[in-house]
């Protein structure tokens, strides 16, 4: 299950000043011009040595893209080209007060983050849990805009959903889609497999109950990532375990269904909740146990973050691309 290793959060910590981009106050739409693949597994997309682990969908606002990740008060880079990027500033000052009681133990160290547009602002979704416990929650923070050079307005909006026991879906890992006037969230690791929500655009609060759709009965599922393309929804989902450096096993399996609420099926018509799932991105090269995939809004790009075997097996960010075929998706760098 989750876990960052102490190195990770070391260097989450060493977080400098920046020189301040001029950022547009309006929203911007989130399309971005797709560019050639990149083939060359020793050479990345991403540029430089900031870590990343689990990078929510990267989102632009005014000139800059956006990725929070997980972290100390959730981390921040930014970036004008998605090649470069700058440490920005990090979401919290302090942790909001609520979280304790659903969490006890909680430390100022966020988990996976994910943000989208809806309701007419920014609303960014963030993990508490501590490892190996079922004892979770989800919360949310909501801003007009993000920007990094006239600073970011964050409105604690408190719990979206948690977890105290095995039994039922560990409340981390969300993941959004904003299909037209709908909303969903995905979320789960491990323990009672991965659930789907809807939510209540207004509020950004569940609405109704939510549906088991992979996974379960302990197994190794999280980190699900929801996304929508024609007529299907997919559901992609990691498998096997994160957080060992180059010993990492994590990979990526995908079902679709007609439904958000599945049932998701693999290629062969399996279900993810009997242990289904088509493999779309593994360990290759110097990319490691490849994880929490994300997607651009409007592009056929995405983010995951790997394990650098070139470099220690410190986690980084990568830029990865979604092709179509026969109504299936491939990832690659």
């Amino acid at each position: 299950m989750k876990a960052i290793a102490g190195w990770v959060l070391l260097a989450i910590l060493l977080v400098g000043c920046q020189n301040e981009d001029i950022v547009s106050q309006s929203e911007e739409t989130n399309a971005v011009t797709q560019d050639s693949q990149i083939k060359n597994l020793t050479a990345k997309t991403v540029a430089g040595n900031v870590p990343s682990h689990d990078p929510g969908t990267i989102v632009k606002s005014g000139v800059n893209y956006y990725v929070f990740t997980t972290g100390d008060n959730i981390p921040m880079t930014y970036s004008r080209d998605l090649v470069n990027w700058t440490w920005g500033t990090s979401v919290f000052t302090s942790t909001p007060g609520w979280i304790t009681s659903y969490v006890p133990g909680f430390t100022k160290t966020f988990w996976a983050p994910d943000v989208a547009w809806f309701n007419n602002r920014w609303n960014m979704y963030y993990s508490c849990s501590t490892f190996g416990s079922a004892r979770s929650a989800i919360g949310l923070v909501t801003a007009p805009s993000i920007s990094q050079s006239a600073g970011t307005k964050w409105t604690d909006r408190g719990v979206v959903v948690s977890s105290n026991s095995a039994s039922d879906v560990n409340a981390i890992d969300a993941s959004i889609l904003v299909d037209g006037s709908n909303v969903y969230m995905a979320y789960g690791s491990w323990h009672a497999g991965i659930g789907v929500v809807q939510i209540n655009p207004s509020t950004g609060k569940p609405t109704g109950t939510r549906t088991v759709v992979a996974g379960g009965n302990g197994a190794s599922w999280e980190a699900p990532c929801l996304i929508k393309e024609g007529s299907y929804y997919y559901m992609f989902v990691n498998r096997g375990t994160c957080c060992n450096g180059v010993n990492s096993t994590y990979y990526i399996v995908v079902g679709r269904s007609t439904s958000p609420f599945g049932p998701f099926t693999d290629k062969n018509g399996l279900s993810l909740k009997s242990g289904g799932g088509t493999t779309v991105l593994a360990s290759q090269g110097n990319y490691i146990g490849p994880g929490h995939l994300s997607r651009i809004t409007g592009t056929q790009k995405g983010a995951v973050h790997y394990y650098n075997k070139a470099d220690n097996g410190n986690p980084k960010m990568e830029i990865v691309y979604f092709t179509w075929s026969g109504g299936w998706p491939t990832l690659s760098y």
